[in-house]
């Protein structure tokens, strides 16, 4: 919700507290915040105060206005601060005022009567308090509780005390249409201050807790420019480091809309390979996750997080899995090799039939006259597979770096007489 504000005939005294709050464009209303809204409004109706009590960035400040804004009445807003006191919000004593009366009636004698009285100057409270105005205190317990004491009569008994002699009452009956929306921060340990029971007793306290996933996508979706795919996937980072902190603890919708904000900024994909993204997410949530759970977050943690998120998931034309698929065994020698294995088998497949013919005739069958000829056709042979084996050793070293046959026996005869090599003049 957004503060608009407005003219007004009321003094300038009042301008302060004179707006009417209004659903911005971007105001997300969904099924979880309306439900809220509703349980409010009704408290509020019967003359309650109501007291949202969250973690920061829950969206307490935004929803109160977006209350107040459905009451339709003017607004006073007022911000807690360690050095703000009563006379802040009520107002104090300003001045003085003085009168006088000169009497020259008769010329020789001068009469002169003054009066000197104090002068209220009434602050923000209190004129809420006359006009009627809905009040939105938000974060109140960073102001210190003698600072509050006066919503106590305030909330109770419907008056409210002007602590100064001055004026001509002492106090100021409140309006019938005066409300009060208190918001606080009860995880917050630094700079706050404990709230009188007398005054929580006084309220109806609501809690308020990180959205829902379909409240932080719509929030995600109406304030940044990433497609619902992305948005999603960054609303799930959020929620898993909040997990991982323990729930309470942990980023809130605050830090998706940064991501997301810095990634249109700088034109980014939600992707692991996208090295924008990562250092986004580092500078985001590194610290914060640090701070909040009380030990420290490295950013090998949030990689094996952001991992688990994107893992093979498709966002736009891109796919982000995790981890690189590995190539499968098969797969793994090159297409190019699958020839020469087929031409190096076919040259082995013809030495066995040649060493096969060799090995056929046998010394005892053959005639003597021809055992010099077979002795010379075996060597002949044998010259012959040993110049093709290497010719074919050559064509698979050239051809296959990546495999190197075996090189193939030579083929030798053992039943060749020994006398069987003598020269023939």
């Amino acid at each position: 919700a957004s503060a608009t504000k407005t003219t007004s005939s009321l003094s300038a005294q009042t301008n302060l507290a004179d707006f009417i709050p209004q659903a911005g464009a971007d105001f997300v209303a969904t099924p979880a915040i309306e439900e809220l809204t509703q349980r409010a409004l009704a408290y509020i109706d019967i003359g309650y105060a109501v007291h949202l009590s969250g973690p920061a960035g829950t969206g307490k400040t935004t929803l109160a206005l977006h209350i107040a804004s459905q009451i339709g009445r003017r607004c006073t807003l007022l911000h807690g601060d360690d050095e703000l006191r009563g006379s802040d919000l009520l107002g104090k004593d300003a001045g003085y005022r003085r009168q006088s009366v000169r009497d020259n009636y008769v010329s020789s004698i001068l009469k002169t009567e003054e009066t000197v009285s104090l002068m209220w100057s009434s602050n923000r409270l209190t004129t809420a308090c006359e006009q009627g105005h809905t009040v939105i205190y938000d974060e109140f317990t960073r102001s210190p509780a003698a600072a509050n004491n006066a919503f106590l009569s305030i909330l109770e008994e419907g008056i409210l005390t002007i602590p100064s002699s001055a004026s001509e009452k002492n106090y100021v009956r409140v309006h019938p249409n005066f409300r009060a929306i208190f918001t606080s921060n009860p995880e917050e340990y630094v700079g706050v201050h404990m709230s009188q029971d007398a005054l929580i007793d006084r309220m109806i306290t609501l809690e308020v807790t990180h959205q829902d996933r379909e409240t932080e996508l719509a929030i995600l979706h109406a304030k940044s420019k990433r497609p619902a795919d992305e948005a999603a996937l960054i609303v799930d980072i959020i929620r898993a480091l909040r997990t991982h902190l323990g729930g309470k603890n942990g980023p809130t919708v605050r830090a998706a809309l940064a991501i997301a904000k810095i990634l249109d900024h700088r034109s980014a994909k939600v992707a692991y390979d996208d090295p924008v993204f990562i250092t986004t997410c580092q500078d985001v949530l590194i610290y914060n996750a640090t701070r909040q759970s009380g030990k420290p977050f490295s950013r090998t943690e949030l990689d094996a997080l952001l991992r688990s998120v994107l893992k093979p998931t498709t966002v736009g034309s891109k796919v982000t899995p995790s981890r690189p698929a590995e190539p499968r065994a098969a797969e793994s020698r090159p297409a190019e090799s699958r020839p020469v294995e087929s031409r190096a088998s076919s040259s082995l497949n013809a030495l066995e039939q040649l060493a096969q013919l060799i090995a056929t005739p046998s010394a005892e069958s053959a005639p003597a006259g021809k055992d010099h000829a077979a002795c010379s056709l075996s060597e002949n042979q044998g010259d012959s597979a040993i110049g093709t084996d290497k010719l074919n050793d050559g064509i698979v070293q050239r051809e296959s770096g990546s495999r190197r046959l075996t090189r193939p026996p030579v083929f030798e005869t053992s039943q060749v007489p020994k006398g069987a090599m003598a020269s023939t003049k």
